[in-house]
């Protein structure tokens, strides 16, 4: 049974891997192998420098830059506006299923998921904000 699943998901993998490239009848490129190709690159190259305000309950914002190392290591620039107040974290990441799960050097965690060229901020539970205010839990690449 195990050999069975084994190779029902190499198959699966190995057809998602080749069809990224595979056109329509009309020589347009297929836009769900397009969707799977992007999701996969997000997922395997996401380093660089990540920036945006993200919404705080006590002032208008938090402008944020977050830094992804080839390394698997982060650093996170938070500068509180209007109250001339920042903060500092550095940690360790790991992707996983294109969720981005930071860990500060004091154990905590938060959770981004992987979008093209930007990181969308998520809950505890790694769920996305929804309401009105959904569109401003994102940081873009730079």
């Amino acid at each position: 049974m195990k050999k069975v699943f084994l190779l029902v998901c190499s198959c699966a993998l190995m057809a998602a891997c080749n069809n990224g490239a595979k056109t329509n009848k009309s020589g347009e490129k297929d836009s769900v192998t397009t969707e799977v190709a992007d999701t996969q690159g997000a997922e395997m190259n996401c380093e660089g420098t990540y920036k945006g305000t993200l919404p705080a309950a006590d002032c208008p914002g938090i402008e944020t830059t977050l830094t992804l190392n080839a390394d698997k290591t982060f650093t996170l620039h938070s500068v509180y506006v209007e109250r001339n107040d920042s903060s500092d974290e550095k940690g360790t990441y790991t992707v996983s299923e294109n969720v981005l799960t930071l860990q500060d050097e004091g154990g905590e965690q938060s959770y981004y998921k992987v979008e093209e060229k930007q990181l969308r901020q998520l809950d505890k539970d790694k769920k996305e904000v929804t309401g009105e205010m959904a569109e401003h839990y994102v940081l873009k690449k730079d």
